[in-house]
Formats: structure tokens, C-alpha cells, sequence
């Protein structure tokens, strides 16, 4: 069997591995609210070429977030559809063809198995796809629930100051969140995330 590729990354060697993102507030700006329009979608600057970068480095993909504007009913989930649909099209313009798999959950609920910082969707899409092992990658938010959610799956948590991210950032130094602020890594925005890996 082949040995896979290495990168230096953070202080240590890791095999070329499967990246997790929150889309809202890590790839497009966070609004108010949920992104309920593709005319209210906003990419943050440099976000889609640092996903076309990432994948071009051989990384896998996926997108796990949380639209629970569907359960409150602020949008359908056919709104959520054409949204994703729109940022796959921005990012082929930007020179990503494709990812792996995007998924997100319809509720609000905290017993949800697959609402943030529940691992359901990370679940799934390993049971799916048997080469991801969120354990041997990174998972990218911007609240205190995406990094929960990525220590509870044994990923990497990786917070950017976009969207909430400066918050969640002043939210690390509570007692609370000790374990999580020593395992996180933090970067002004995804573009600088993705420069770490090179």
C-alpha cells in the first residue's frame, strides 16, 4: 500500500485529509439571521479561491452546517437547495470543480442528533463515504457550537474571526470552554487557514 502524502501543519505532520466548513460565516458573510435568499448570499473575501486551494492541495471537502431557519420556518428547504446550489456554481467559477459531499440539518433542537454540537451529520457522512475520518482532519466555524461540534468528533477545531468569530474567540476564555481554547486553532478568516496548510 502506498504511504499517503504528508503536509506540515500546525506544529505536526498530518496525511492529506478531509476538511470540514460551516458555510454562514465562514465562507459567505453572516448575516442577522440565516441567509434565506441567494441574493442575500455574500461570499467573504478570498473564501471561494481558498476552497478552490484547498482541494487543488488534495484535501477532501465537505460542508456541515446548520439551517434551521427550515424548522422555524423563515425559509424551505427548496430556498437552502438553491443557496448551496449557488455557491457550488460561485466556487467552479473560482476553480473549485467539485467537493465531496455538503450536508446540513433542518432543526433547532439541542437533542437533535444532527444539529451543531451534535455529530449526526459528521456520522453520516462517514458511514457514507468510508475514506473521510473527521478525526484525521479539520473542521472550520465561527461559534463556540462549530468547535464543540469538531471536538466531539475528534476533528481538529479551527475558528475564524469571520461571522461571529471574533465573539466565539472572546467566548474561549471562560472556564467553560478551557478545553477547547488548548486544541483550537484560530486564523483572521479562511483564506489564512488554508495558507497554514501550504
Amino acid at each position: 500500500m502506498q504511504k499517503p502524502s504528508i503536509y506540515w501543519a500546525g506544529g505536526e505532520y498530518r496525511t492529506k485529509c478531509v476538511i470540514g466548513l460551516e458555510r454562514d460565516g465562514v465562507v459567505n458573510k453572516k448575516l442577522d439571521g440565516y441567509c434565506t435568499s441567494v441574493a442575500d448570499f455574500e461570499p467573504i473575501a478570498g473564501s471561494l479561491e481558498a476552497v478552490a486551494r484547498m482541494r487543488s492541495l488534495g484535501h477532501k471537502i465537505v460542508f456541515v452546517s446548520d439551517q434551521g431557519c427550515i424548522e422555524q420556518g423563515v425559509c424551505t428547504q427548496e430556498t437552502v437547495e438553491a443557496i448551496n446550489g449557488h455557491l457550488m456554481q460561485l466556487l467552479g467559477e473560482a476553480g473549485c470543480r467539485d467537493i465531496d459531499m455538503m450536508y446540513y440539518s433542518a432543526g433547532v433542537q439541542k437533542k437533535d442528533p444532527y444539529v451543531k454540537p451534535n455529530t449526526g451529520m459528521f456520522k453520516r457522512c462517514e458511514k457514507e463515504f468510508k475514506d473521510i475520518k473527521f478525526n484525521q482532519g479539520y473542521y472550520v466555524g465561527h461559534t463556540i457550537k462549530d468547535l464543540k461540534a469538531a471536538v466531539n468528533i475528534g476533528a481538529i477545531p479551527v475558528l475564524v474571526r469571520t461571522g461571529l468569530g471574533t465573539k466565539a474567540e472572546q467566548e474561549l476564555g471562560r472556564y467553560s470552554n478551557r478545553d477547547i481554547k488548548k486544541r483550537v486553532q484560530v486564523f483572521d478568516d479562511l483564506a489564512a487557514f488554508v495558507a497554514s496548510l501550504e
